[in-house]
C-alpha cells in the first residue's frame, strides 16, 4: 500500500461526557490515547488530520488540526471536514479511543475497495463505523445527511452500499472501544 494515496484521520473532538475527562489525552499504557491513535496514523498515510476541537499544544505545531466545519454533528461532522481537507482522494477514519487497532486492519479495508464505496470493518460486535475507509466523492452525500440531521454513520454506510469486511475473531482487543476511565483499567489488564 502506498501512503502517498491515502490520508488517515484521527477523529478525536468527541465532547467525552461518558468518560468524564478530555479522552485523547487519557493516559493507557503510559501513553495518551492520542498518541496511540498518532503511531498508528504515521503507519498508514504520510497525510495525517486531527478532527479535534481542542489539540495539546504538543501535537498542534506538528500536525494539521482541524475542527469541524459543520459543528455539534457528531463523529459523521469530523469525516466530512477530513473528507474536505484532505489532499488524497482516499481517507482511512481512525477513531482516538480504540488503542489497539492493528495496521493489518486497515491494510485489509484498503485492497477490499471497490469504485468510490465506502469500506467498513466489522468485529463480532458489528459494523465498526469509525474503522473505514472513504473516498472523497462520499463527501456531498454526507454533507447532505448532516444538513437534514441524519447523522448516524451506519445509515450513510448503507446508503452507499459500503463494503463490509469481517474481522471475526481476529485481532479481539483491537475493536475494543475505551467509552469509561474503567475501560482503560479493563483493557490493560487484558494486554
Amino acid at each position: 500500500m502506498n501512503k502517498e494515496l491515502v490520508s488517515a484521520a484521527i477523529i478525536a473532538g468527541g465532547q467525552s461526557k461518558r468518560f468524564g475527562s478530555p479522552k485523547p489525552q487519557a493516559q493507557f499504557l503510559g501513553k495518551s490515547l492520542l498518541n496511540w491513535s498518532l503511531e498508528l496514523a504515521q503507519k498508514l498515510s504520510s497525510h495525517i488530520l486531527l478532527i479535534a476541537s481542542d489539540i495539546p499544544d504538543e501535537h498542534g505545531d506538528k500536525w494539521s488540526v482541524f475542527k469541524d466545519i459543520i459543528p455539534d454533528k457528531g463523529p459523521l461532522g469530523g469525516i466530512l471536514t477530513a473528507l474536505k481537507y484532505m489532499p488524497t482522494d482516499w481517507l482511512f477514519i481512525l477513531p482516538v479511543d480504540m488503542p489497539l487497532l492493528k495496521p493489518a486492519i486497515y491494510y485489509r479495508l484498503w485492497e477490499e475497495r471497490v469504485t468510490n464505496k465506502p469500506v467498513v470493518a466489522v468485529s463480532n460486535s458489528g459494523i465498526e463505523s469509525m474503522v473505514s475507509l472513504w473516498h472523497r466523492s462520499n463527501s456531498s452525500v454526507i454533507e447532505q445527511s448532516i444538513r437534514s440531521n441524519k447523522l448516524k454513520i451506519n445509515q450513510i454506510l448503507r446508503e452507499l452500499k459500503a463494503t463490509q469486511v469481517s474481522f471475526a475473531d481476529q485481532f479481539p482487543l483491537s475493536f475494543f472501544n475505551i467509552n469509561f476511565e474503567e475501560d482503560i483499567v479493563f483493557l490493560e489488564a487484558q494486554v
